[in-house]
């Protein structure tokens, strides 16, 4: 899925999202990691780690805004999720340590290294679950409410969902749709630009090829393709290989 804040606004408030944020707070809660209970008043325990969580949500978002950012003047920049995550939790840990020895009255003993890395390798766990179980079920839920999206090729409107692949030849787009197919006088580029991850993916200069389950990775003659449902062979170009596989992982087998 790609990155926008409603995007992300809508992910971290829908329902499953929400629950099973409810269940990890009270997880923290119950079982005290930070060993600060001894140390603050009850209310405190408790009232902290929704203020902290909003705090690693906006960080959060706020970093994954910069790297979409530069992403549009890098297209080949990649950062992993889990230094994403590193820097995020760096200004909540400081926030809960500084809290937390402000309110004992300097009492609880300060621990800014092991308590983040303790967090990190913690949310990371948090986070492989969430990617791994609930959020397929919210991608794809947002997915069916988005409704039906279309494209403009050849100033005619065509509807996105019954689209499986684009080539293009020379002046001309060979379009295939489920049941038939077409041509039209338009520039690849133009229609790819209206279009988004969760929609499809480019693997070729030549080709665009439509978000669908049955997609295949395969090997042929040592380079990799895909085998699409109508058995479409597609090339991937050797620069996108990284780029195809990644987009499989997170559009296509997450989805399944």
């Amino acid at each position: 899925m790609s990155f926008s804040l409603e995007t992300y606004t809508l992910v971290v408030t829908h329902r499953r999202a929400l629950l099973f944020i409810l269940l990890c707070m009270v997880a923290f809660i119950a079982s005290d990691p930070s060993g600060a209970r001894s140390y603050v008043p009850f209310w405190f325990s408790i009232a902290f780690w929704p203020i902290v969580f909003a705090l690693y949500v906006a960080v959060c978002m706020l970093a994954m805004l910069i790297v979409a950012m530069l992403s549009q003047a890098l297209p080949n920049l990649r950062l992993p999720m889990p230094l994403i995550g590193f820097t995020a939790l760096v200004p909540c840990v400081m926030l809960c340590e500084t809290s937390v020895a402000f309110m004992s009255n300097g009492t609880f003993p300060y621990d800014f290294a092991g308590q983040l890395f303790f967090y990190f390798f913690a949310v990371q766990g948090i986070e492989t679950v969430f990617f791994r179980f609930i959020f397929p079920e919210i991608r794809k839920t947002l997915h069916e409410n988005a409704g039906d999206r279309h494209l403009v090729i050849g100033g005619e409107k065509i509807e996105l969902t019954k689209l499986l692949h684009i080539e293009a030849r020379e002046h001309h787009v060979h379009l295939t749709f489920e049941n038939r197919k077409s041509l039209a006088r338009a520039r690849l580029g133009d229609i790819v630009a209206q279009t988004q991850a969760e929609d499809g993916m480019q693997p070729h200069r030549s080709w665009w090829v439509a978000r669908d389950p049955a997609i295949r990775a395969e090997r042929k003659n040592g380079r990799l393709i895909l085998r699409l449902r109508d058995n479409t062979e597609v090339p991937v170009a050797r620069t996108r290989v990284d780029d195809v596989l990644d987009w499989l992982e997170n559009h296509v087998d997450a989805a399944q």
